[in-house]
């Protein structure tokens, strides 16, 4: 059982597919999908948060996930040029903007779909 998310980015247009977060009753407790973006080579998708680390399948990079209070930690390495993300504020992806994987801006958002099971 999980949440449907959709990304998008009012900068340059991105739009996910339907991003399936949660788990489902078949594999319930195996694993815990949620979007994460490679800080190299901005590969975005669903990664198991349940069993960090997780690889960018692109180059290998230890994916962040969104959401997650280290996320400027992570995907920043150089201080000096993280900006302020959503996750600086709350673990609700909903809340604040995030990076865009196609841009790089911060003005991804993510909007709350329905559940699914």
């Amino acid at each position: 059982m999980g949440q449907i998310f959709k990304a998008q980015c009012k900068a340059c247009g991105f739009r996910s597919e339907d991003l399936y977060t949660g788990f489902g009753f078949q594999n319930a407790g195996d694993y815990y999908m949620a979007p994460a973006i490679c800080p190299k080579c901005k590969s975005f998708g669903l990664r198991d948060q349940r069993h960090p680390p997780q690889s960018c399948r692109r180059c290998r990079s230890e994916m962040v996930f969104y959401g997650s209070s280290d996320f400027s930690r992570k995907f920043w390495t150089d201080r000096l040029q993280a900006v302020p993300v959503g996750e600086d504020i709350s673990n609700d992806i909903t809340k604040g903007k995030h990076v865009c994987p196609q841009c790089g801006k911060v003005e991804l958002t993510f909007v709350k779909g329905k559940m699914w099971e």
